[in-house]
């Protein structure tokens, strides 16, 4: 993170909801499952932010007229050359051909503005039991960030985002000691105001991205001072250049 005003450089990655598309690798350990059926785009699930970050998803689909917290916008299946076992970084690879296009059509608009809203992706593999079954689909989940937990999706039309400027109920904020992703509704201590494309010849280590960010983030967020999360080495590998700068402000 970099600040003109002193705050903590506590992040040093590009979170997921970057609301970015970046695909975020899950980490909690997957269950047997209760439902055979392959998952269809589509499907609408009411998930806590919990069971968002698991590798599986265990619940049962609900009705999308109901409230829900996450709905299916892509299914999709494991390259020949792959399989369970294989990389953390071959799969995420794989995953990320897939969901993040998905995750742009659903939104829609252009990348600054998808960029600036609290949407997130998560993406599900099958459960142990549905792996041992042959199963190789994955798939790839839209969610909107509150701070700690998911709220429940303010619609299911494609684009899910209005035109700019984003309202409130989906404008991306971020909260203080925290920094987790929220909308800009609930309370907050930085607010998305803007973004660019860092071009650099190879990837720009701290020392030059202060010096770009400090180019390009004050004009966006003035009178308020910046701050601004640095590219990580290995999202500038994925291939990520596009940076947003948030407005310091307490809300």
């Amino acid at each position: 993170m970099h600040s003109t005003t002193g705050v903590r450089r506590a992040l040093a990655t590009v979170l997921t909801a970057l609301a970015t598309a970046s695909v975020a690798l899950v980490a909690a350990p997957a269950l047997a499952g209760t439902t055979t059926t392959d998952p269809t785009v589509g499907e609408c699930h009411d998930l806590t932010i919990y069971q968002a970050y698991a590798n599986a998803d265990t619940q049962p689909a609900v009705d999308c007229a109901q409230p829900h917290t996450v709905r299916t916008i892509a299914v999709g299946t494991l390259p020949d050359n792959l399989d369970w076992d294989s990389s953390d970084a071959a799969i995420s690879k794989a995953v990320d051909a897939v969901c993040r296009p998905a995750f742009a059509q659903a939104l829609g608009r252009n990348e600054s503005t998808r960029l600036m809203a609290a949407y997130g992706l998560f993406w599900f593999e099958p459960t142990k039991g549905q792996r041992a079954d042959g199963a190789r689909w994955f798939t790839c989940e839209l969610g909107l960030y509150g701070g700690g937990r998911l709220l429940d999706l303010p619609t299911d039309a494609t684009p899910a985002l209005p035109k700019a400027p984003l309202p409130d109920s989906v404008a991306l904020c971020r909260q203080g000691r925290t920094y987790a992703n929220t909308i800009c509704a609930r309370k907050h201590a930085y607010r998305a105001a803007g973004t660019f494309v860092m071009r650099h010849d190879g990837y720009p280590g701290k020392k030059a991205q202060d010096r770009i960010l400090h180019k390009h983030c004050p004009a966006m967020t003035a009178p308020d001072p910046y701050v601004a999360w640095y590219l990580t080495r290995p999202s500038w590998k994925a291939g990520f250049r596009t940076v947003t700068c948030f407005a310091v402000t307490r809300s």
